[in-house]
């Protein structure tokens, strides 16, 4: 059975009328029914308060208002309703005119038919439908069915205009899940896809109807809260509740076919008014600003944006802008922080630390920078110079057996990575028995089957490897016993509390026995009293590098402490 068409006649001729709803008749029965107005007017506010699956307009009684009636409905009101024009005669110009202002159709009254008029309605609705159908794929997102960006800015933008002259509080929330790339990447995009369509049905579930919640990508997700106070700490205390019931909502456990996963969630919110904030762009940046911090905070923590943070982000902008033009200038020296035999005091080796001496700033830690680095993609041009420059001073050094350089992640994943590598070796006519690269747990989180492969690749040239701040991420026996490396290296903030806190002594303990058990040599990191050395030689470690050592230094000074260490 179809359903009842809705249709509006704007028709002042009572023969005509006549002629239309005959034809209507027999082609659609009794599945339809019509509303007759005589003036366009009328038609408008009939639109307004009614939902029409089609307008017939006659163009003899309406002519160039009727086409500017369409643009009205179509263009301004953006009410996408099927009209077709009934004409007394062929009028190209006007036939034009009325489909380029968003008319389906235009028939001639005296070749009207039941047939004809039920084609063109038919034909009208498919079209109606095929739009209707676009529009959606343009304003959602296809995977979950959440509005995309483009819908939500439009809702925020609006919401900033029904609000622009009252001083209520409205918030934005900036979610991003912490370990979705981790079982993305582990378990398949199709389990990724599952998992992303089950969040965003509880987020639905726990927000009113009130509450746009839209997916921009990736596994980030968007929540617009509107007018939710007048005041403006009450507004962020209701914020606050809001994304404190979504972090618990989806802490639960999530059950997608054999597999049982659990996620965590960084929130940014940034509250705003109608009244001080002049554009949707504004709001989602602060949004998107506060949800970095918060999962620079860790896990399941909210952060709303102040003041500071847009401070902040200036300064990182600064950052980056300045990191283009410092490694071309190359602005960065090399210090060196020793390693030695915890039993003999033997230098066996050294790390090479970055440092950004910048012209007017002065020394810049890399724990500014290299953040800054890695998210611009600067860390690949910056890592091929801090990797060069090892392999040029290390011919200084000719009685040290190695020196050890960093690797981030997005440079080893990077597909030129081991060509790169091979290159500068060449160039500097450097042997790779005398350099380890230190790798991070991220990255090896990515694909372990890619980095065991790539491994091993260095591994055949000469490169040995060492997993460096070993418990404090998502640390596993799998990547100890399928990829293969050589030292592993006991994070400075288990070393730094051993005396005090005996679960921090266990647990030096525990790594330097499982790297024992594996073939690896353990290194100590942190050590900076006598009884740190002791308890990593009481415990069997290999060796040691901290500040009771040596405090990082350039490279001169380095040669210089390991002669007179030499000579003493």
């Amino acid at each position: 059975m179809e359903e009842q068409l809705n249709i509006l006649l704007l028709e002042d001729e009572q023969e005509q009328n006549l002629l239309v709803k005959s034809c209507l008749k027999k082609a659609f029965h009794n599945t339809h029914r019509y509303d007759k107005v005589t003036s366009l007017i009328t038609g408008v506010e009939k639109i307004k308060l009614q939902s029409y699956d089609l307008v017939l307009l006659d163009y003899k009684s309406t002519g160039q208002d009727g086409i500017e009636f369409v643009n009205h409905v179509i263009n301004e009101l953006k009410i996408m309703v099927p009209i077709i024009f009934l004409a007394d005669e062929n009028n190209r110009e006007a036939d034009l005119k009325a489909m380029e202002a968003g008319a389906q159709d235009f028939l001639l009254k005296q070749e009207l038919t039941p047939y004809s008029v039920e084609m063109a309605i038919r034909y009208s609705l498919k079209h109606k439908k095929a739009e209707e159908h676009i529009q959606y794929l343009a304003y959602h997102d296809a995977l979950t069915g959440l509005p995309n960006k483009n819908l939500l800015i439009d809702r925020l933008e609006r919401t900033l205009i029904r609000f622009a002259r009252h001083q209520r509080h409205s918030a934005l929330l900036f979610l991003d899940l912490d370990s979705f790339k981790i079982i993305n990447d582990s378990l398949g995009h199709s389990v990724g896809d599952n998992l992303l369509i089950e969040v965003s049905k509880r987020l639905r579930s726990i927000l009113k109807e009130t509450t746009s919640v839209a997916r921009p990508g990736g596994d980030e997700f968007i929540i617009l809260l509107p007018e939710i106070s007048r005041d403006k700490e009450e507004a962020a205390l209701k914020a606050q509740q809001i994304a404190d019931e979504i972090i618990h909502a989806l802490s639960l456990p999530f059950e997608l076919g054999d597999h049982l996963l659990h996620i965590g969630l960084s929130i940014g919110a940034s509250l705003f008014s109608g009244k001080n904030t002049t554009c949707a762009d504004t709001v989602l940046k602060h949004a998107d600003t506060a949800m970095y911090e918060a999962k620079a905070a860790g896990r399941n923590t909210v952060r709303f944006f102040q003041e500071e943070m847009e401070k902040s982000v200036k300064y990182k902008l600064a950052l980056e802008n300045d990191l283009r033009k410092a490694i071309p200038a190359k602005q960065f020296e090399l210090y060196y922080q020793p390693q030695v035999c915890v039993n003999s005091g033997q230098v066996l080796g050294a790390e090479a630390l970055v440092r950004w001496i910048h012209p007017e700033k002065g020394l810049i830690s890399p724990l500014d920078f290299i953040p800054s680095a890695e998210q611009s993609g600067l860390i690949h041009p910056l890592g091929a110079l801090i990797f060069r420059t090892a392999c040029e001073q290390l011919h200084s050094f000719p009685k040290i057996p190695r020196i050890s350089v960093n690797i981030s992640a997005k440079q080893f994943h990077a597909p030129n990575f081991v060509k790169t590598i091979e290159q500068i070796i060449k160039e500097t006519n450097t042997s790779p028995k005398r350099l380890e690269l230190e790798l991070t747990e991220s990255a090896m989180l990515a694909d372990i089957e890619e980095t065991a492969a790539k491994m091993l690749e260095f591994k055949d040239m000469g490169f040995s490897f060492a997993l460096d701040d070993f418990g404090t991420g998502y640390s596993s026996l799998t990547y100890l016993k399928r990829l293969p490396f050589d030292v592993l290296k006991i994070d400075r903030s288990f070393i730094a509390n051993i005396m005090e806190d005996p679960e921090h002594a266990g647990i030096a303990t525990a790594v330097i026995s499982l790297g024992k058990a594996l073939d690896l040599h353990v290194v100590g990191e942190g050590v900076e009293t006598e009884d740190h050395l002791q308890f990593l030689k009481r415990q069997g470690a290999h060796s040691a590098q901290g500040y009771y050592i040596s405090r990082p230094v350039p490279a001169d000074q380095f040669i210089a402490w390991h002669n007179q260490r030499m000579a003493g």
